[in-house]
């Protein structure tokens, strides 16, 4: 089965047609607040996502690659598919609060500071944190460089990732 674009959240990536990032902030509930979903759709890769701050102000909705809102103190440039990507920041002194590009050899690459309830999730080239502590355990095992296939819900908790 051949996809598209490939996603490297991470240390690790996956490769699915559809992937959905959420935060589970209660073990005991089955409730998931969405992160973010990128689909890859006839040869383009289309995101939805609804970014917030410290505070749990909305700062961007995007719904499958178009703005339903945007905070007026931030601005977007770039798209998906373009060399840096898009590219969601403060306009003020020009913080890039999200970013979503794709690399030469079609990796998806996501960047970016989430907030949900209390909490803090930051996702760079290379870790996945929550209140700034790395989050490298899957499934209960301290897993990096590995390549997941089939797994499009990745949810987050306070101690691991779950596929």
């Amino acid at each position: 089965m051949a996809h598209d674009y490939m996603l490297i959240l991470g240390s690790n990536v996956y490769a699915d047609p559809v992937y959905r990032l959420s935060y589970k902030p209660d073990q005991n509930n089955k409730d998931r607040v969405p992160l973010f979903t990128l689909e890859n759709c006839d040869g383009d890769l289309v995101l939805t996502t609804e970014i917030r701050d410290e505070n749990s102000n909305l700062i961007a909705k995007i719904d499958k690659n178009e703005f339903i809102q945007l905070n007026e103190n931030f601005e977007a440039e770039g798209r998906i598919e373009a060399e840096n990507g898009f590219t969601l920041m403060r306009k003020e002194d020009r913080t890039v609060i999200f970013n979503v590009r794709i690399t030469e050899d079609r990796y998806i690459v996501v960047t970016g500071t989430f907030y949900v309830e209390d909490k803090k999730i930051r996702i760079t080239d290379s870790s996945v944190e929550i209140n700034d502590v790395s989050r490298k355990s899957i499934n209960g095992v301290d897993m990096h460089d590995a390549i997941f296939v089939g797994t499009c819900d990745i949810t987050l908790t306070d101690e691991e990732m779950i596929i």
